[in-house]
Parts: structure tokens; C-alpha cells; sequence
């Protein structure tokens, strides 16, 4: 499987890495950003966009 950018999602939300930790997904990594923000690294799947929307929608 080749691993692209559009194969990750970014994600710079709390509540919405909380929501995806929640529901059992892996975490790929986490780091700091060069604009010194915190963002956690997923792999793109149905089910974490899913979440993803939902947050969203309710937010």
C-alpha cells in the first residue's frame, strides 16, 4: 500500500481526537506542528471521517 496525504487526516481538534480515541481508532502519531500546534496523525478511513463529519455537523 503506498502512504500518501490523502491516504491521513490531520488532526488539530481536541474534542474530535477525543472522539476518535473514544471509538477505538489507532493512533498513528502525535507531534507538533513548525506552527507549534499539536496535531495527532490517523489513517483515512470511512469510519473516522464518519466521526469526523458528525463533529462537524454538531459543532
Amino acid at each position: 500500500m503506498e502512504l500518501t496525504k490523502r491516504n491521513l487526516l490531520f488532526v488539530y481538534d481536541v474534542l474530535l481526537h477525543k472522539k476518535i480515541q473514544r471509538a477505538g481508532h489507532e493512533l498513528l502519531c502525535s507531534a507538533i506542528s513548525l506552527a507549534d500546534r499539536r496535531f495527532w496523525l490517523y489513517p483515512r478511513t470511512p469510519e473516522i471521517e464518519q466521526i469526523m463529519q458528525e463533529h462537524v455537523k454538531h459543532n
